[in-house]
């Protein structure tokens, strides 16, 4: 009898599943692209940079992120599901939807007013180093549910950040760039992850469909 699999990876294996088409990692690529092209605006439009930091980048932002998951959603109903199925998963509440919404929100000012005051006291030249060590602890994330290829996104993204950091480019080029980098990173990984699996299954034919 062959022995089974510890109950931690049974509890898991939905977890992994939603990773196993790569579209999230390219939906977060996406939006780290989006965000590295709101700093082109400054440098087109000089005159209007507080404009742009102040009111297209937050709503580009919070866009992207309002937008990825019902896209993604809809990618896997045509590209994911019908080749291995479909995982229903449990959907909070609106009461702790808000909640959630709400803790990732200040999260997300704790974490800018954290990078904020790292560049103040060590200097901007070190903002791309910080912010790539936090991005990389998110990604490295995956790890927990057996995907490499998070690991060694998470390297990618410290040697951007590294990188970025060496070359030390005037703003917003080293924004540009870093977001830039990073967010064709997770694009590759998603991408790479999405041709795997486009390669390993298939959708059903007919015969299996009647």
């Amino acid at each position: 009898m062959a022995p089974q699999p510890p109950l931690e990876d049974w509890l898991r294996r939905p977890q992994r599943y939603w990773y196993i088409d790569g579209l999230t990692e390219m939906a977060v690529g996406g939006v780290f692209v989006l965000v590295a092209l709101t700093y082109l605006v400054p440098l087109l439009l000089p005159s209007h940079q507080g404009l742009v930091m102040g009111i297209l980048q937050p709503l580009v932002v919070i866009g992207a992120v309002l937008g990825a998951r019902p896209l993604v959603r809809y990618l896997k109903e045509r590209i994911t599901y019908p080749r291995t199925g479909r995982v229903n998963y449990r959907q909070p509440t609106p009461a702790r939807r808000r909640w959630l919404i709400a803790l990732t929100f200040l999260i997300a000012l704790g974490l800018a007013a954290l990078v904020s005051r790292i560049g103040a006291t060590f200097g901007q030249r070190w903002l791309p180093m910080v912010s790539a060590f936090i991005i990389a602890f998110v990604a490295a994330l995956g790890v927990r549910l057996r995907l490499m290829r998070f690991l060694v996104l998470a390297l990618y993204i410290l040697g951007v950040g590294a990188l970025i950091t060496w070359l030390a480019p005037a703003e917003p080029l080293d924004a540009l760039a870093f977001f830039g980098l990073t967010g064709l990173g997770w694009l590759a990984s998603g991408g790479w992850a999405l041709w795997h699996y486009l390669r390993q299954t298939h959708p059903p034919s007919a015969e299996e469909v009647q």
